[in-house]
């Protein structure tokens, strides 16, 4: 076989009398995913191919984590791998409803399914961190979704903090959701990861699917060296008050002000009690099934007046009805008004702020 660095594979190919290629599945910054048939064994499996500079050190690297994380409900499933010329090829369980970096990219998120996603995440964390295994490479296309389940998928660029062991440069993670003391003095540890996360829960509660329009600002470099890179993303106004408080806190510069780890990350998360599963259909409306099961809309409308019109069934809530003069302030207080309403709480419920 030739040196794999060359080549793509095609659908129709078949790989090692076994893996035939259905469609590509994505790629990354050392290889490529694969949705294939394994025809000995009869199932749809997703196949990365990863290329290293040393393809039997990873392959054993691979197995290993298999055998460390893959009986966690939260881990993408790893069955195999072959070392190929120049390259490494793993068979993984195929999940078919993609990445939450797919899924942003095709529709809106709800914030409430970014949060049930990325506690599941923190759980994966737990079990990693717990196994001496810090994951370096936490964002929205390395999380995989199956129904409202989230796994964590590629450990491709893992460090084990005790050893300083990995399979690839040590220097090679991802930078934009990195923490500040993992690029200015590589200190990899679990609050490394909880930064990492926070980033993935803030771009995804934000619906960004794509970071470019921020890394086409030179100045983002300095910011993730400054820990500064999350308060140039910002939040959006339907952002509830107290998620921006919790990633405020995973996202803090000074990892002593950080939570200490995955768990306390997530138990923060799951004291947020969802209320409303708000979808914004369009520019001009939000919708959500309400807690008695009648759909809630909120509405905007432009005219003479600009209006804000918050309907629960087919009757009009008056209290939170408002005009205004032009039609920023209106769509500020709309998204205002889904953002105050998404969770259950103090502060959090409909008519009790005023704007």
């Amino acid at each position: 076989m030739p040196a794999l660095a060359q080549i793509t594979f095609q659908p129709g190919q078949v790989l090692l009398n076994k893996y035939e290629v259905i469609r590509p599945l994505g790629s990354g910054q050392f290889g490529e995913v694969y949705h294939v048939a394994n025809r000995n064994l009869g199932h749809e499996a997703a196949l990365k191919l990863v290329r290293v500079n040393d393809p039997a050190r990873h392959r054993a690297h691979i197995e290993a984590q298999a055998q460390n994380l893959c009986n966690h409900d939260n881990v993408v499933k790893i069955h195999t791998a072959d070392v190929l010329i120049g390259a490494v090829l793993i068979e993984m369980e195929f999940i078919p409803d993609g990445s939450l970096g797919d899924r942003l990219a095709r529709e809106f998120v709800p914030v409430v399914d970014s949060v049930g996603y990325l506690k599941h995440v923190l759980y994966a964390l737990e079990h990693a961190h717990a196994r001496d295994i810090i994951h370096r490479d936490v964002k929205p296309a390395n999380i995989m979704l199956a129904g409202s389940t989230a796994k964590l998928s590629d450990f491709g660029t893992v460090i084990q903090p005790s050893t300083g062991v990995t399979v690839v440069d040590p220097d090679l993670f991802y930078r934009p959701h990195a923490s500040p003391e993992a690029v200015n003095n590589a200190a990899f540890g679990p609050q490394a990861d909880v930064f990492g996360a926070g980033m993935t829960l803030l771009r995804a509660a934000n619906n960004i699917a794509d970071l470019a329009p921020y890394l086409s600002d030179p100045r983002w470099r300095q910011r993730v060296l400054d820990g500064t890179f999350a308060d140039r993303i910002g939040y959006e106004e339907f952002v509830p008050s107290r998620l921006k408080s919790v990633l405020k806190k995973a996202l803090h510069r000074k990892p002593e002000e950080r939570y200490p780890d995955a768990k306390s990350f997530r138990q923060a998360l799951e004291r947020l009690s969802p209320a409303r599963r708000w979808i914004r259909l369009g520019d001009r409306n939000w919708q959500c099934a309400g807690q008695d099961g009648r759909e809630e809309r909120i509405v905007y409308a432009a005219g003479r007046v600009h209006k804000v019109e918050y309907i629960v069934g087919s009757r009009r809530q008056r209290k939170q009805c408002r005009e205004f003069g032009n039609e920023l302030e209106a769509r500020a207080y709309m998204a205002k008004l889904v953002g105050s309403t998404t969770l259950a709480g103090p502060g959090e419920s409909i008519g009790q702020r005023r704007r």
